[in-house]
C-alpha cells in the first residue's frame, strides 16, 4: 500500500482505503462533519441489531466531541458493501512514551468510565468474516512504533465471539477479566420479582414508598424528550452531596457536561432517550437518565436531592422503574445497569464478569513494549490471592 495522507497532529501516516477480494471497501474518517453524514446508517445498525447504544454515532461521537484525554485523537473506518455501510471501528490513538524517549501509539475503542461502557466493532450480522478481518489488516497496515487494538468493558459472553479465530485470523489477542456489570432479567412479573427480595429489604422498601406518598405533591414522571430541559434538571439533582465533593458529578466538569448535553440531545433524536424523575412537593427529589436499545434498559445515571434524603427518594425512584419495566409487556426483557455497585445487591440483581481484550499482529516484531505488561496484567487478575496481595501493597505505599 502507498502512503497518501499522514497525519500531523497524530503523526501517523493512513495508507490507501484498501478494497477487500471479498468486495468490501474500507474508508478513513477523521472529520466530523463527514461522519455525521454516516450518523443515521450508523444507528441504523445499532437499532436493527439491539446492541449496547453506547457503539452508536450518537454516543461515540459525543464522547469523540467532548471527553478524549489531552494529547489524544481519533478516526473511524468504515466498511461499505458497495454503497451499504456494513461495518464501523471507531479508534482512539493514545500516545504512550517509554524509556529511551521511545513513543508510539496505542490504537483503542472509545472508552471512558463515567461515559462509555463496550465499544467494540460494529458489524451487521452476516459481515463479521468479512469486515473484521479488513479493520484489522488496514490497522496492522498503519506504520507505527506499536500495534495493539484495545478493546474494554465488553461482557464476557462476548469473548468467545471477538476472538474467533475464523473471524480474527490474523491477529492473536489476550483476554483480561476485569471488573463486572449488573443487570435484572425482567421474566414474569413484578409481584414475583419483589417477592423475590429480601424480606428484611423488601419491607424497608414497602416503608418508603408509604413515606413517599404521605408527603405533599407526590409526582412520577416518565419522558422521552425535551432532552434540554430535563437534562439541566438532572445535572442539577446529581450535583449533590458527595458527587459535588468528590467532583465526581457531571456538573464538575465542563467535558462532562457538554458530553451530556450532546449526548441526550442525539438520544432524544433516535428515540432511544428515556427520563425518570420522583417531584415531591413541586421539586425534583430524584432523577434517572436511562437509553432503551432494543430489548435493554440501560440505566446509565442516577442522582437524588439530599434535602430529601431521609425519604430515600432515589429507592423509591429504583423501584418505580423495575415495577414500570415489569408492566411493559414485552417491551424490556432485561434492564442493564453498565456497572456494578455493592448498593445494588438489595435488588437481587445478576452479575456478568466484563473483559478488557487486545489484539496484536501476529507479527511479534510490532509488539514492541506493550504485549507484556497486558499480559501480566492478565496474569495478575486471574490470581485473586496475587491480586489482593498487590493492591494492599499499593495501599500501603500510597494511602500511608
Amino acid at each position: 500500500m502507498s502512503i497518501v495522507c499522514k497525519s500531523p497532529e497524530m503523526g501517523i501516516a493512513f495508507p490507501e482505503p484498501i478494497q477487500t477480494s471479498e468486495g468490501i471497501r474500507i474508508r478513513v474518517v477523521r472529520d466530523f462533519d463527514e461522519l455525521e453524514s454516516y450518523a443515521e446508517a450508523w444507528n441504523r445498525i445499532v437499532r436493527e441489531s439491539g446492541v449496547n447504544p453506547t457503539m452508536s454515532h450518537a454516543w461515540v461521537s459525543s464522547h469523540l466531541q467532548a471527553r478524549l484525554n489531552p494529547g489524544d485523537l481519533w478516526f473511524c473506518l468504515l466498511a461499505f458493501d458497495g454503497d451499504c455501510l456494513v461495518g464501523v471501528l471507531p479508534v482512539v490513538t493514545v500516545p504512550r512514551r517509554w524509556p529511551g524517549r521511545c513513543k508510539c501509539f496505542r490504537f483503542e475503542t472509545p472508552y471512558d468510565v463515567f461515559t462509555t461502557g463496550a465499544v467494540e466493532p460494529l458489524v451487521v450480522s452476516g459481515y463479521e468474516m468479512r469486515v473484521c478481518p479488513a479493520f484489522h489488516d488496514y490497522l496492522w497496515s498503519i506504520p507505527a512504533n506499536c500495534s495493539c487494538l484495545r478493546l474494554r468493558g465488553l461482557p464476557e459472553s462476548r469473548i468467545s465471539h471477538i476472538t474467533d479465530r475464523r473471524v480474527f485470523r490474523r491477529s492473536s489477542s489476550i483476554v483480561d477479566i476485569e471488573g463486572s456489570e449488573t443487570y435484572i432479567p425482567v421474566q414474569g412479573n413484578a409481584e414475583g420479582y419483589f417477592g423475590g427480595l429480601s424480606k428484611n429489604f423488601h419491607r424497608n422498601y414497602c416503608r418508603i414508598g408509604r413515606r413517599i406518598q404521605e408527603q405533599l405533591g407526590v409526582q412520577f414522571r416518565f419522558e422521552t424528550g425535551n432532552a434540554d430541559v430535563n437534562a439541566e434538571q438532572f445535572m442539577d439533582i446529581e450535583h449533590q452531596g458527595w458527587k459535588a465533593q468528590r467532583k465526581t458529578s457531571i456538573r464538575s466538569d465542563e467535558s462532562y457536561m457538554n458530553f451530556f448535553r450532546l449526548l441526550t440531545r442525539r438520544m432524544e433524536e433516535q428515540g432511544w432517550l428515556r427520563w425518570a424523575f420522583l417531584d415531591i412537593d413541586g421539586e425534583p427529589a430524584a432523577g434517572q437518565f436511562m437509553v432503551q436499545s432494543g430489548e435493554t434498559l440501560y440505566v446509565v445515571k442516577i442522582g437524588f436531592n439530599e434535602k430529601f434524603s431521609k425519604l430515600s427518594p432515589g429507592a423509591a425512584l429504583f423501584g418505580h422503574i423495575i415495577e414500570k419495566a415489569f408492566e411493559s409487556s414485552g417491551g424490556v426483557k432485561e434492564i442493564n445497569f453498565m456497572s456494578g455497585y455493592t448498593w445494588m445487591k438489595d435488588w437481587n440483581v445478576q452479575s456478568r464478569n466484563l473483559a478488557n481484550i487486545a489484539f496484536f499482529p501476529e507479527r511479534a516484531s510490532c509488539w514492541g513494549l506493550c504485549k507484556q505488561p497486558m499480559q501480566m496484567r492478565a496474569m495478575l487478575n486471574r490470581n485473586q490471592k496475587l491480586k489482593s496481595a498487590v493492591s494492599r501493597l499499593s495501599n500501603r505505599l500510597f494511602n500511608p
